[in-house]
């Protein structure tokens, strides 16, 4: 009597002599902000070292708003930007794990002063510490490459969008936004070159106010015009609910 198979309709088998359990899932977000010209990103603290701030989704969340809940939870704000970056899947062994990415900005005077703990009183929260970029002691392996991508997907929309806005003050002098591309892209940029092209970009709007810092003479405030919504570049609304 010959084999003639499983019925059409019958489910397809799914034992292929391996462990098909589902990889555990982890939301990393990369923090950056400008402190004194600086940037700076926020990690959690530990014993052996350094690691992005982390977790997994709750049952019924979903992914953007797991990333705004640990960010907010760890430094007491919610992030002005907050974008996905790309999914990870880091290995050790036989194990293997999903990790989505973010990056959130923080204007400076959002969060505490630079190189300051924000762990809780009474240890809710992770012990989270702002280190110049490049100087946390990052212990995973898989925290390195999200920092790196995060920090090249940082400077390339430092290009083409007007992310700057989420790092700087809601007025800024021109001294100031240079400070902020150079503190990104990690290089001096030509004075005079930076401000015609940011005289040529019609993304500036001058306030009509100075402000003196020093002995130095008044220098003219700006802001980044309404037309120019920074928004626009954030994750879409609807993708919350997604």
């Amino acid at each position: 009597m010959s084999d003639a198979g499983p019925p059409l309709d019958a489910p397809a088998s799914t034992d292929f002599g391996a462990d098909i359990s589902q990889p555990p899932l982890l939301v990393c977000v990369v923090p950056f902000r400008l402190a004194g010209g600086v940037l700076e990103m926020g990690v959690q603290r530990h014993a052996q070292g350094h690691s992005l701030i982390s977790a997994g989704p709750m049952i019924a969340e979903s992914l953007d708003t797991t990333a705004h809940r640990i960010v907010a939870q760890a430094l007491d704000n919610r992030a002005g930007y907050l974008e996905q970056l790309y999914t990870f899947s880091p290995r050790s062994g036989l194990l293997r794990q999903v990790v989505i990415s973010y990056l959130a900005l923080f204007r400076e005077d959002d969060v505490s002063a630079p190189g300051t703990s924000l762990a809780p009183e009474h240890g809710s929260k992770p012990d989270v510490v702002w280190l110049p970029f490049g100087e946390a002691e990052l212990h995973r392996h898989f925290d390195r490459t999200v920092v790196e991508y995060a920090l090249v997907r940082l400077r390339a929309k430092f290009g083409y969008t007007t992310i700057a806005f989420h790092l700087l003050p809601s007025t800024f002098t021109l001294t100031e936004l240079q400070q902020a591309y150079e503190a990104v892209l990690g290089h001096a940029v030509d004075k005079r070159n930076f401000r015609r092209r940011m005289s040529l970009s019609g993304i500036l709007a001058d306030t009509g106010e100075q402000r003196r810092d020093g002995s130095h003479r008044p220098a003219q405030l700006y802001r980044f015009r309404a037309g120019h919504d920074p928004a626009a570049y954030l994750t879409p609304s609807w993708a919350g609910d997604a």
